[in-house]
């Protein structure tokens, strides 16, 4: 779109011929570095939504530009001096430089009507979170408290750090980063010494948000740390003391012997077939079981073997 044509195609013949010498052997020319790279890339800028187009042909080799065309310059401007000659007879083709600023309109006005309403009306809430931290290289006795707040869109957003109600102006953070899925992400840290009372908050504004968030830090002491740590442990061993008991009582309830249930209570009376094998035995008295009722009893030596068989299938 706009960034096909004989311009292109020109530059491309003098980079093959200038590979060609330099894959030649006995000249005395470095082969190419091995990140070698040839990259094209098509621009679109917005100004006001689209009252104003700017669009850009770029291209590159080696990771150094070499030239670019401009449509608010209609012409190509070269950036490498290698590519200066190149540029100039590009530009006295007339036919060529109108089919790339005709790129505005097919390129960037069409892709806009696109890609707008996803671009401009797409709101992620950013996810935020205080991280402290100890080991501060600066100073033994400080904390580095790390405010952050990732997985948002659009990128413009505003943090600050406030202490007991007070902006702290020192802070730095992280460059914006890009995770690759239209989300952002950014890290704002405060380096202090907190005392015992202190309220650390981190302020976040953004326009997936009505208002500001807030998300709130307080130190603790040593002796409220071991306090916590003591309930943590407390809980943890009545958790495995409480199930190895509980294992232990269901299989011992297993293991006994008889039927249960006694005088004045629920339960049934098997005596279990002459010759008839444990698991015969294990599934008439499951089957039993789904049919016991108050004061009675069945005997099963008394039924016959087909009753007997079907019975042990239920």
């Amino acid at each position: 779109m706009g960034g096909s044509g004989a311009a292109p195609l020109a530059f491309g013949g003098l980079l093959l011929r200038m590979l060609v010498v330099s894959a030649s052997e006995g000249l005395g020319v470095e082969a190419p570095p091995e990140h070698f790279l040839f990259q094209l890339k098509a621009e679109c800028h917005f100004s006001n939504g689209t009252q104003r187009i700017r669009y850009l042909h770029r291209e590159f080799f080696d990771r150094q530009e070499l030239y670019y065309f401009d449509s608010d310059q209609g012409k190509f401007m070269a950036v490498a001096e290698m590519a200066e000659s190149e540029v100039k007879r590009w530009n006295q083709d007339k036919r060529d430089l109108r089919r790339y600023m005709a790129a505005v309109d097919v390129f960037c006005q069409r892709d806009y009507g696109i890609y707008e309403p996803f671009a401009q009306a797409r709101r992620v809430q950013p996810k935020v979170k205080i991280t402290p931290t100890d080991k501060v290289e600066s100073s033994p006795h400080n904390t580095l408290l790390i405010c952050t707040v990732g997985s948002f869109f659009p990128a413009g957003i505003e943090i600050k750090w406030f202490r007991n109600g007070k902006e702290e102006p020192k802070v730095w953070s992280t460059d914006l980063i890009r995770n690759g899925n239209w989300t952002f992400h950014i890290e704002v840290m405060l380096e202090t010494t907190p005392e015992r009372g202190d309220v650390y908050t981190c302020q976040v504004e953004h326009a997936s948000f009505e208002g500001p968030i807030t998300v709130q830090w307080e130190p603790q002491s040593d002796s409220a740390r071991s306090k916590m740590w003591t309930g943590i442990v407390g809980i943890v061993l009545g958790l495995v003391f409480g199930a190895t008991g509980l294992a232990l009582y269901l299989k011992n309830k297993k293991g006994e012997g008889g039927v249960p249930g006694g005088e004045g209570g629920l339960g049934v009376g098997l005596d279990w077939a002459p010759g008839s094998p444990p698991l015969l035995r294990q599934r008439i008295w499951r089957g039993f079981c789904v049919f016991s009722t108050p004061r009675r009893s069945l005997l099963v030596s008394q039924m016959e073997p087909q009753l007997l068989w079907r019975w042990s299938e239920v």
